[in-house]
């Protein structure tokens, strides 16, 4: 067996592990919504009227818990889970694997810097960051057909 046999299986082995994640995932979406009450409890009642309401100050744990809520309460959560079932099932099939990847990018890249931006716990940016490297390390395996719409040059139609 050829080298680049080997890369393409490996490729497929990983995708379709990332395609039955993202399934997963997106199916829990749909699951009765369990609110995020870890922090958001009568007995911080006063220290989240103090953060938020007083300071103005929106950051982790009570103003993310509270945008999750406000996420799973309007329906977005099922929105971005459609998605991932999407990507995942798109990425199960070599001929639209490319663009089950294409359509995982934008939601693991804004998951990702949900996390490390608003919410900040160290080990869920490596966790996000783990499934955003492994799409981008997957889609570079289409960098021929991917550089010419990046790289697009201009044609003299003249």
């Amino acid at each position: 067996m050829n080298q680049k046999r080997i890369v393409s299986y490996i490729h497929a082995l990983l995708t379709l592990a990332l395609a039955a994640f993202f399934i997963y995932k997106g199916f829990q979406k749909f699951e009765p919504g369990k609110l995020r009450e870890k922090n958001i409890k009568i007995e911080n009642q006063a220290d989240i009227v103090q953060k938020i309401l007083v300071e103005k100050n929106y950051a982790a744990p009570y103003g993310y818990d509270l945008t999750m809520n406000t996420f799973r309460q309007s329906g977005f959560l099922k929105v971005i889970g459609i998605f991932q079932i999407l990507s995942g099932l798109l990425m199960l099939f070599p001929q639209t694997r490319m663009a089950g990847l294409l359509t995982l990018l934008p939601i693991i890249l804004n998951i990702f810097l949900m996390h490390f931006v608003f919410d900040n716990r160290p080990h869920e940016n490596i966790e996000t960051g783990r499934y955003l490297a492994a799409t981008i390390l997957l889609l570079s395996f289409y960098y021929k057909r991917l550089l010419p719409v990046l790289w697009h040059k201009k044609v003299n139609l003249a």
